[in-house]
């Protein structure tokens, strides 16, 4: 069995570069189908990651009816109790959406000022600021890590966290300009104060040193609603609510059929926490035949990972073609190499050697192949992903660490053994052709 893997290497060695174009295009057929799987299962991950850490897989938000038409599928404090009580429901919580338009200096923004019960935000944490959402005097809220990118200049249409390079936490303790309600020129202003930034699980800060100073510090982070969102108490916000009232009506709150407000205060929705993921299909039916209208990140996730899988077989398919053409190398590499060394065949049958070690001698130098272009391949991979993940990273604005490219040990393990497999199945037919050869045919052939 030893000088079979001695005439192989040494058969290599005579042809170093046939043997060194063939290994190279191994494995770049290694590296593309590598590097291209790689990010699709990359792509994959953060966006799971990031809906997981979250927690929002677990959460449904239930909609209510704010037309004034049925009152039974409005959320008040009554319906938050009840839900609360269904089985495989560890908790909930009211919400208020309220459009405002907010104002800092050049700076304007239009979007919603949500109100949260005070004991839901007093677990959720901040970058920056007090653990708390609203400051000592109770006038105050939280931005989301990526607020800044959308207060912008409505002259230059440029965000706040473009031209100053700085996140919406720079501005933590500044007050702003804000009016309730979108249009209305005669709505009264009041000043809200930032009192500091949402951790949402996918923010990143930027900064030149660790210190606490916020003026340098930028926030970037992958898409969450949190992360798009300010946030206030609800007691606070209903307060301002009455404060900036029109005839003792607050802004977005239903009527009945006469015009008069319903004596129950009606939230827009009720965030619904499942025990288990495995139970949020059954939940969300459940609210569903009530007549609510839901939406969960799990639907959303599901979603994406049937898109995602297309993506995957496509890259995959991409990879795979230069693969083949690799293939198809070996196998050129091989056939020529049996043309080569006919009268070797010859002699080798002459002096007894057996049709099956004959064939393995051939095999086993395209195996070779096959396994220095997929080792060197899958090495290579791993340098391709670091420059895939830094270039996503500055071209997309991506938090730092976000991995695009992702390579399981699976995946590395596979490359290697297809590249193998394939080398063995490429040098099959130039083996089978050695093997079939006459002695004296070989022997005697020029």
């Amino acid at each position: 069995m030893g000088w079979i893997w001695h005439l192989c290497l040494m058969n290599m060695k005579r042809r170093k570069i046939r043997t060194f174009l063939t290994v190279l295009g191994v494995m770049i057929g290694v590296i593309s189908v590598v590097a291209l799987m790689s990010v699709g299962l990359g792509v994959k991950k953060e966006m799971i990651d990031s809906v997981v850490d979250s927690g929002s897989v677990n959460q449904i938000k239930v909609y209510s009816e704010t037309g004034g038409k049925h009152k039974d599928r409005m959320i008040t404090d009554k319906t938050i109790e009840t839900f609360s009580k269904f089985s495989n429901v560890s908790g909930c919580y009211s919400v208020y959406e309220v459009p405002v338009t907010m104002k800092y200096g050049e700076y304007e923004y239009y979007g919603n000022l949500v109100g949260v019960p005070g004991d839901e935000l007093s677990t959720w944490k901040l970058i920056n600021g007090e653990n708390v959402i609203k400051d000592s005097d109770g006038k105050g809220f939280a931005a989301g890590s990526s607020v800044g990118k959308l207060f912008f200049n409505p002259n230059t249409y440029t965000s706040f966290e473009k031209k100053e390079k700085k996140g919406i936490g720079s501005l933590t303790g500044r007050r702003f300009d804000t009016v309730f309600g979108w249009g209305d020129e005669n709505a009264k202003t009041v000043k809200l104060k930032l009192t500091g930034v949402l951790a949402d699980g996918s923010a990143d800060i930027a900064s030149d040193d660790d210190s606490d100073n916020t003026e340098g510090e930028v926030y970037t982070s992958t898409y969450s609603e949190k992360s798009q969102t300010i946030y206030c108490d609800m007691d606070y916000l209903k307060s301002l609510l009455k404060r900036v009232s029109v005839d003792g009506k607050l802004e977005g709150q239903p009527v009945d059929g006469n015009g008069n407000s319903y004596r129950e205060f009606i939230y827009t929705a009720a965030i619904v926490t499942v025990d288990d993921t495995n139970n949020v299909d059954a939940i969300v039916k459940k609210f569903q035949d009530m007549g609510y209208q839901t939406e969960n990140a799990k639907e959303y996730l599901d979603t994406i990972q049937k898109y995602l899988k297309m993506i995957q077989l496509l890259l995959g398919g991409i990879g795979t073609i230069a693969l083949v053409v690799a293939v198809i190398g070996i196998s050129n590499t091989m056939t020529t190499s049996v043309f080569d060394r006919v009268n070797e065949i010859g002699i080798l049958k002459v002096l007894g050697c057996d049709i099956d070690e004959l064939r393995l001698l051939f095999l086993a130098e395209a195996a070779i192949i096959g396994a220095a272009g997929g080792v060197l391949g899958v090495g290579c991979s791993y340098g391709v992903k670091v420059i895939i993940d830094k270039c996503a990273v500055s071209m997309f604005h991506l938090a730092k660490g976000t991995n695009i490219s992702y390579i399981p040990w699976w995946l590395a393990l596979a490359g290697m053994m297809g590249s193998v497999v394939l080398g063995v199945a490429a040098g099959y037919f130039p083996a089978r052709w050695a093997t079939k050869l006459r002695p004296i045919d070989a022997v005697t052939r020029r």
